[in-house]
């Protein structure tokens, strides 16, 4: 399942996104780098099933968010990207309530 949130500038958002977490505000959530690329992986709960990767589409206006299950996990990612996703919409309702103007299911 992919979340497209809608936004006027979806790269400067996933930079943000991303910033708040370097920055240690949000204490639940870490940055997991792999091959050059920065994903979100939470400290707590689903964070040892796998990471959330923020991708956009700058044409659509889409910020992209998608659930990644690691190689090591049996489970299939259906199993907890809900409750995954859930965590990440935490952040994007509480520290950017006004950067998107809609979200969709995909």
């Amino acid at each position: 399942m992919k979340l497209l949130f809608y936004t006027s500038n979806p790269s400067n958002l996933k930079s943000e996104i991303i910033s708040l977490i370097e920055s240690g505000d949000k204490k639940t959530w870490e940055i997991h780098e792999s091959k050059n690329v920065k994903y979100l992986k939470h400290t707590q709960q689903w964070g040892d099933k796998g990471v959330i990767e923020l991708t956009y589409n700058a044409v659509m206006k889409q910020l992209i968010v998608e659930v990644r299950k690691f190689s090591n996990v049996e489970e299939s990612v259906t199993d907890f990207e809900g409750y995954y996703l859930g965590r990440f919409c935490e952040i994007i309702f509480v520290d950017f309530p006004n950067r998107f103007t809609r979200i969709e299911k995909e």
